[in-house]
């Protein structure tokens, strides 16, 4: 029995090991962005959007539903860098946030400058969420067979992938939640 339970833990992932390892800890994580949190409700969010459009930290995105922040990096990147943030979250049923999609770019970005594709962009992106976000480091994931940045602390899981040739894709989402959980949790 023993030896069936040490096998089963050396094929574990590390992101399973991780996950199970944080979830142990029973330590929440629910800060996403600039006060904003899991679990805050439609209005609340809307509300602290319209705050920060008010200092004049962030405007309506251009879709219309995004939240878009501008901003200069001149930590990760050789030279001052100004890059755009969309954000918009996704409400469960009770119009609680359960996910955060958010989607970086070079606000330089064109498409036959290739220093500012997504694909330069992804490490630079990891770096900056591991900033923002302290805790573990991003490993690997299998996901439909695509290997896949991730990283957990606590229940918050963040995602990143290239979304096109522009974008780079994040989703921060609250593992705890019934709309993520799954059986290796």
């Amino acid at each position: 029995m023993i030896l069936f339970f040490l096998l089963t833990g050396c094929f574990q992932s590390d992101y399973t090991r991780i996950v199970k390892s944080e979830l142990a800890k029973g330590i929440r994580m629910d800060s996403i962005l600039f006060g904003i949190k899991f679990s805050d409700t439609r209005d609340a969010f809307y509300g602290k959007c319209f705050d920060l459009n008010k200092t004049h930290l962030v405007t309506q995105g251009p879709s219309g539903n995004t939240v878009q922040y501008l901003f200069v990096d001149s930590l990760l990147h050789d030279k001052p860098t100004e890059l755009r943030l969309l954000f918009y979250p996704t409400f469960d049923k009770k119009n609680k946030i359960s996910e955060m999609k958010m989607e970086f770019s070079y606000s330089s970005w064109a498409p036959w400058n290739e220093q500012y594709h997504a694909k330069q962009l992804v490490p630079k992106v990891k770096e900056l969420l591991t900033l923002w976000y302290a805790g573990n480091s991003f490993v690997e994931a299998k996901v439909k067979g695509d290997l896949i940045p991730v990283k957990v602390d606590g229940n918050r899981r963040i995602i990143v992938t290239e979304k096109d040739v522009q974008s780079v894709s994040v989703k921060v989402q609250d593992i705890l939640h019934p709309m993520f959980k799954h059986t290796d949790q």
